[in-house]
């Protein structure tokens, strides 16, 4: 049988979580698929550990490059996809067995969907779960029709992914196609080029979502940005590419985000003042429950 789906699974130095993702791969249901892992010049034996793993697991295939970055990574890896849809893999992440299946079969029989994620589980170290995503984000969860099983059409995807990025790279399914014809992950962006390829897919065709939980998150220890300013710059970049895609509330609420993203910095390096500040711009902007929970902490902060 012909590949359906190219998997890319871009690592560096995360030997000792290869094992659960790739597990979760070969589980999948129903699906033929290849497996292609990108290392990004891991020092911790990862390659050592895949090329052993290839002699068992014809359909792996292990690709090696300086490192360079996860954008390259995934970029290369798309280049050299066999697969007609291609899904994303982090290397520390993983799926429950049908997500695959679902997922590719929903976008076969709607040939206009370029993109479609599903709901996911944030967990510790010790797999235990967090929160789901789409419960974390009440603005997104009220658009959803929670008695639908399966996949939904996301309407109006431009507005609501630019105030609401709800989508797990790792939960993500694309048209090759699609995402080639729109050039890629954006190297020249220094953080979320994640979200600016999902926006601009959403440019071009449809978005579909799973309320379902198909995808594992694992929240690392120190695995926060390591340089929120390059993030923060570069969602401020993607923001602006969009501004004449969206209507005049929508950009309000994308200015609101984007005060709320300067406010959580600042709380996190201590600047109370300024976080209070910016949380309150960002509650007058467009006021939710998320952001008047934090700006009573920081009225909370402030007043000690």
């Amino acid at each position: 049988m012909s590949i359906q789906v190219s998997v890319i699974i871009p690592n560096f130095n995360c030997k000792q979580y290869l094992a659960k993702a790739i597990s979760s791969v070969v589980r999948q249901h129903n699906i033929e698929c290849e497996i292609l892992v990108i290392d990004d010049g891991s020092t911790d034996g990862s390659v050592e550990w895949l090329n052993k793993l290839q002699q068992s697991l014809p359909d792996l295939r292990v690709i090696k490059q300086q490192n360079s970055g996860v954008v390259s990574a995934r970029n290369k890896a798309i280049e050299l996809a066999k697969g007609d849809y291609i899904a994303f893999l982090d290397a520390d992440d993983y799926w429950t067995d049908d997500k695959l299946f679902n997922q590719v079969t929903y976008m076969q029989n709607n040939r206009d969907c370029v993109l479609s994620f599903t709901n996911y589980m944030h967990v510790n170290e010790q797999y235990e779960p967090i929160v789901d995503c789409f419960s974390y984000w009440p603005e997104f969860a009220k658009f959803i029709n929670w008695n639908v099983e399966g996949y939904q059409n996301l309407k109006s995807p431009m507005d609501l992914l630019l105030f609401a990025n709800v989508i797990g790279t790792s939960s993500v399914v694309v048209k090759k196609s699609a995402i080639c014809y729109i050039g890629k992950f954006d190297q020249s962006l220094k953080s979320a080029s994640d979200w600016d390829c999902w926006l601009k897919l959403a440019r071009i065709g449809n978005v579909a979502f799973s309320n379902q939980v198909s995808m594992g998150y694992l929240m690392r220890t120190g695995s926060i940005t390591a340089n929120r300013q390059n993030r923060l710059n570069a969602m401020q970049t993607i923001i602006d590419r969009c501004k004449n895609d969206i209507g005049v509330v929508s950009r309000f609420k994308a200015k609101a985000r984007m005060l709320e993203c300067y406010s959580e910095y600042y709380r996190e390096i201590g600047f109370k003042f300024k976080a209070f500040c910016l949380a309150t711009a960002a509650f007058i902007l467009f006021p939710h429950r998320r952001n008047l929970q934090h700006l009573m902490h920081d009225i909370k902060q402030t007043i000690k």
